[in-house]
């Protein structure tokens, strides 16, 4: 046998006996090796990870058996291997493009107008909770304490409004003015139910109209996300680059198992012929996702 040849061989042997070796001894060691094999996933012995769709992988794992058409259990083998490394490579990709928009927002959040949609977004979030609690409680606070937690609440809310850029003054003075009378009857022990009322009815319009500046104000990033979209290629990123490490990998692991394969395409053409059903049944047999 030439040498080529018998490296393959070789090769193939070393993946089936691969799967005998014993890893850690301790139940400390499994689960530190367990953690560490599906921290990202992409050298993983538990292959699909949490979220991941086990027939969307037996699908992934078909066509590779339907283009490399594999007739003996080592082509077999080899191509699951295969299809196993162009999986990670996928997840890799997807786990790339999310940390680059995530990198992405983290530029738009410190630009002005990143800033400004901030603050709306966290007034519309106070003020919304201000309409949602009157709402849900229809009763004011039955006590001093309660009713003097409760105005306080209110009088934050009023500050953020009044920080918010771009917020007209017209859209925050109506709360303030319920505010006000609501303190004037609040001065005993009880809310009047008609101001606590007013208060979340107030609250509610305030928060349409925070509604539409939020929206306004996101489609306005637009621009500034594509400003910084370059930019953001070439910022240092840690991250990114352990990533990136990560994929050199894969690519290396991938070309190397391509080598294998053809190499054993190569010492079998002479004896065996390429047929589907063949291809099937060492399919079945030799992978189920479970």
């Amino acid at each position: 046998m030439n040498p080529t040849v018998r490296s393959a061989s070789q090769a193939a042997a070393s993946v089936l006996n691969g799967a005998k070796s014993h890893g850690p001894k301790s139940a400390e060691g499994k689960a530190t090796s367990s953690l560490n094999a599906i921290r990202f996933g992409f050298t993983a012995a538990h292959l699909l990870l949490p979220g991941e769709d086990p027939a969307a992988y037996e699908t992934f794992l078909d066509s590779w058996f339907s283009a490399l058409v594999p007739t003996t259990m080592p082509e077999a083998t080899s191509v699951a291997q295969l299809a196993d490394t162009a999986w990670k490579l996928e997840r890799l990709s997807r786990v790339e493009n999310g940390r680059m928009l995530a990198r992405l927002e983290e530029e738009v959040e410190k630009t002005d107008e990143g800033k400004t949609l901030a603050l709306t977004r966290r007034a519309m979030e106070m003020v919304g909770a201000l309409a949602m609690t009157v709402e849900a409680i229809p009763s004011p606070p039955k006590d001093f304490d309660r009713t003097s937690a409760f105005l306080s609440g209110v009088e934050q809310v009023v500050r953020e409004l009044r920080e918010v850029p771009g917020l007209p003054m017209a859209v925050v003075e109506p709360l303030a003015f319920a505010l006000d009378a609501a303190q004037d009857n609040g001065e005993t022990e009880q809310l009047n139910a008609a101001s606590y009322e007013n208060l979340g009815n107030m609250a509610k319009v305030v928060k349409g109209a925070l509604a539409v500046k939020l929206a306004e104000e996101a489609a306005a990033l637009g621009p500034v996300r594509e400003r910084l979209a370059a930019e953001v290629l070439l910022l240092e990123d840690a991250d990114l680059k352990k990533l990136e490490r990560h994929r050199r990998t894969l690519e290396t692991t991938m070309e190397r198992q391509l080598g294998i394969f053809h190499q054993l395409r190569a010492e079998m053409a002479n004896t065996t012929t390429e047929n589907m059903s063949e291809t099937q049944a060492l399919r079945v047999k030799l992978r189920l996702v479970k």
